[in-house]
């Protein structure tokens, strides 16, 4: 036969065991993304038809300065693909993104953003009839 002290311990056991799961398992909900993420409805970079025939791919750093309101207003390329049309793709199109905005505290705010090309299928050449 348990004691009421053995049968104590093992509820208040249960229950810290309980409460733990819950507590892990939980998503906390002012997860935020990461610090260059853009905001949702961003284009992606068109892949220029004349690399994608040439088969170039490869990845795109850019350094982007954001205002406080989370627009750009400075894009480098910090770490080139290796090709002129892919690194000015990534650029001209990152000018057009929307990212989150930061404090107005007057700090200058450089995000790096990776673009990446690569192709996964080769483009269908035209058919004559």
């Amino acid at each position: 036969m348990k004691t009421f002290r053995s049968q104590f311990v093992s509820a208040a056991t249960a229950a810290a065991i309980v409460s733990l799961s819950c507590a892990c398992a939980a998503q906390p909900a002012d997860k935020k993304p990461a610090e260059w993420a853009p905001s949702t409805p961003n284009p992606n970079a068109p892949y220029p038809a004349e690399s994608r025939l040439n088969s170039e791919q490869g990845t795109v750093l850019l350094r982007v300065r954001t205002t406080p309101e989370g627009k750009p207003m400075a894009v480098e390329v910090k770490e080139s693909s290796g090709y002129p049309r892919l690194d000015r793709s990534a650029t001209d199109t990152v000018w057009k993104w929307q990212f989150r905005p930061t404090p107005d505290d007057g700090t200058v705010v450089w995000r790096e953003v990776p673009i990446r090309f690569f192709i996964t299928s080769q483009p269908q050449s035209p058919t004559l009839n």
